[in-house]
């Protein structure tokens, strides 16, 4: 079997639709609703795709000079006759660009034998039609079918923009037929852009095809008032939207320009899908409430909380929640730097365990560590560059991954600070002998050192999108592990004060202040989850830190400084006074309460009070204050004048309330004003 022609294979396409149309309707008009610029646009778009590249002039432009040489002599002189006469004629072309199939004729040669001769055969040959798909021999077909869709949608718009204009100005109405024309005619090209892209496009642009078509078809349904329809096109077109969106998600490993192509895709689609399709989806929906029609189930995007978004399978390795937020491994070289950490720190304990522990094994890993998480950052750093650098769109997928690199330097910055934290606090805590003779001054500038890394945690990159709230746990453990250090720092600069300066009232503030700062730190230690490190020994050390021994021996030496002072006070007035020095005088002795002088060597005068009981304001009518007073200088009879007076100002005779006196026992045992006056209860 052989064809009259040889055909060759389709090459397959691949068209940007959608970020093709978000461009060009955002540059020419669209935005502001100006659809006769981008109508315009789009006709100049059509002349520029027929005659800018010569080997699509021929199958996009009507013109004598392209018609096809196949025709007959006659055929060709009428046309050239006519071409004289009439130079810019319409010159239809012998095939049809844009038809689905063809008629193609197929030669069969069949081969019979010879009976007399057994090696002379004759052949013979026999014709068919076949209808085969018309081939798209050059992209720009498929860019004219879309440009045309976009052309008679714009003119749709613009013709219903002027309806609008000329209600409102009572002018001659356009009438919705126009609009539903162009509306149609767009639905018509996308129609067609779809079943050629079949053929001569890739998956894809495939797809993309059935997406732009579904949402020109429900836009035609829409204007019709067909509103089941629409509804049922704009959740296609939205189903498809977020299919391309996270699409290629399983080759996530490349970098660099590939996965910034990749996110600006996310960007595209989910947009277009939120912004432009889900509104309509939801004014249809609507439309079919209120006529009583059932409505349909809105589309999702599926993938937002599963692996496409993240792009990274779920496992444990590679994955790391900080700061409750996950924080993915998606990149080979930070993966082998994590894992060659982590062997360093499992060797790390494994030394500690040992009862013979090398401090030169121990400061090696210390460095190791350091040195390998700074590779790390700089990985990280590199590439929220490249991403920078290269993105040219700041899309919610584009930032996402932004925000991801911010917290991954974050987190490398934390488990820095940390390190170098621990390992000064270690530094501190054995029982070498170059720390065994270090002083609570040096103590105090090493707490002091460890205190700044601490606070420098409040700042780690991504604290502005990630820890905002008050009761964040990262930021509380940071603040709980703060006021341990701050406590730690004052008690040895207390003690310092004490056992080096002897100034013991600075001393005894500064312990004071320390134990204030240890129990919050207890209480916000105590508070916070349990997945915070090294909790249970930093509630163990403040525990054991000698506040009350050491605030003990201070005001003991404050006494004794007191007592030593109050002494040569003494021997100097008992020599300058009557020149008689006596071995023994009495201590000086002040007449303040007793509650003021508890921790004090003070014995006190003999009329100083126990306690500075000062006179309250007591609420009371004028007229108790009279009786109280009479009462209190003239204490003989007071008890008669005083129930006089109320006999006097009661209401009620006296004979009702002998009666009630009597009925309660009478005497001075009663209740009320005269029992507690009298001291009875």
């Amino acid at each position: 079997m052989s064809s009259s022609e040889a055909t060759a294979p389709q090459e397959l396409f691949h068209l940007d639709i959608h970020a093709w149309v978000d461009v060009q309707q955002t540059s020419h008009g669209v935005r502001h609703d100006d659809y006769a610029q981008y109508h315009g646009y789009c006709t100049r778009r059509l002349s520029r795709l027929s005659h800018k590249p010569d080997n699509v002039k021929s199958y996009l432009v009507h013109s004598s000079k392209y018609a096809s040489s196949t025709m007959s002599s006659t055929t060709t002189t009428t046309k050239s006759t006519k071409s004289k006469t009439s130079r810019h004629a319409f010159c239809s072309r012998s095939h049809d660009t844009f038809a689905l199939t063809q008629e193609v004729v197929v030669v069969e040669e069949e081969e019979k034998e010879d009976g007399e001769d057994s090696t002379a055969t004759a052949a013979t040959t026999m014709t068919t039609t076949v209808v085969v798909p018309v081939p798209v021999p050059h992209e720009n077909i498929l860019w004219h079918l879309l440009v045309s869709a976009e052309r008679s949608w714009a003119h749709a718009n613009e013709l219903s923009k002027l309806k609008t204009t000329s209600n409102n100005n009572n002018k001659s109405n356009i009438g919705r037929q126009p609009v539903l024309k162009k509306l149609k005619r767009a639905n018509k090209w996308s129609t067609l852009l779809v079943e050629k892209a079949k053929t001569s496009a890739d998956d894809e642009t495939q797809r993309e095809c059935e997406a732009y078509a579904a949402w020109m078809s429900a836009n035609y349904a829409l204007e019709k008032m067909d509103y089941q329809t629409a509804s049922e096109d704009y959740a296609r077109a939205m189903s498809l939207c977020y299919e391309l969106s996270g699409e290629n998600s399983s080759n996530e490993g490349g970098d660099g320009e590939a996965a910034v192509q990749r996110l600006e895709r996310h960007d595209l689609f989910v947009t277009r899908a939120d912004t432009v399709l889900r509104p309509l989806f939801r004014y249809c929906q609507y439309e079919l409430k209120q006529a009583g029609k059932s409505t349909m189930e809105e589309p999702r995007l599926m993938g937002a909380t599963t692996n496409q978004q993240q792009g990274i399978s779920s496992e444990d390795e590679d994955s790391i929640v900080f700061r409750d937020q996950e924080l993915v491994l998606d990149n080979k070289d930070l993966r082998v730097l994590l894992l060659k950490l982590q062997s360093v720190e499992q060797e790390q304990k494994e030394e500690a365990q040992k009862k013979e522990e090398k401090s030169e094994i121990k400061e090696t890993q210390f460095i190791t560590s350091l040195s390998i998480i700074d590779d790390a950052i700089e990985v990280v750093q590199s590439l929220e560059q490249e991403l920078s650098k290269a993105a040219s769109s700041s899309g919610p997928a584009v930032q996402a991954k932004l925000q991801q690199y911010t917290l991954w330097r974050g987190y490398l910055q934390y488990k820095k600070t940390r390190k170098v934290m621990e390992h000064t606090e270690n530094l501190l805590l054995s029982q070498n002998t170059t720390t065994a003779i270090m002083g609570p001054a040096e103590r105090v500038h090493v707490y002091d050192a460890v205190l700044q890394h601490a606070k420098s945690l409040m700042n780690l990159p991504g604290s502005d999108g990630a820890g905002t709230e008050e009761d964040d746990e990262f930021i509380l453990q940071v603040q709980a592990n703060i006021l341990r250090l701050r406590a730690l720092k004052t008690y040895h600069m207390g003690w310092c004060y004490y056992t080096q300066l002897h100034k013991y009232g600075p001393a005894l503030a500064l312990l004071e202040h320390s134990s204030m700062l240890c129990k919050r730190a207890q209480e916000e230690i105590a508070a916070c989850d349990e997945d915070m490190p090294h909790a249970d020994e930093y509630l163990q050390q403040l525990e054991e830190l000698p506040l009350t021994s050491a605030m003990g021996a201070v005001r003991a030496a404050m006494a004794l400084q007191q007592r030593k002072h109050t002494r040569k006070l003494q021997k100097a007035v008992g020599k300058t006074g009557d020149n008689v020095s006596s071995s023994w005088q009495e201590a000086v002795t002040t007449d303040r309460p007793l509650l003021l002088r508890l921790h004090e060597y003070d014995g006190g005068t003999t009329n100083a009070p126990i306690a500075d009981l000062r006179p309250m304001p007591l609420p009371c009518k004028p007229a108790f204050y009279d009786l109280a007073y009479g009462y209190a200088i003239d204490p003989s009879s007071s008890m008669d004048v005083l129930e006089a007076f109320i006999y006097e100002h009661t209401v009620a005779p006296v004979s009702d309330y002998n009666n009630e006196e009597e009925k309660s026992g009478g005497g001075n045992g009663g209740t009320g004003l005269f029992g507690w006056l009298g001291g009875s209860k």
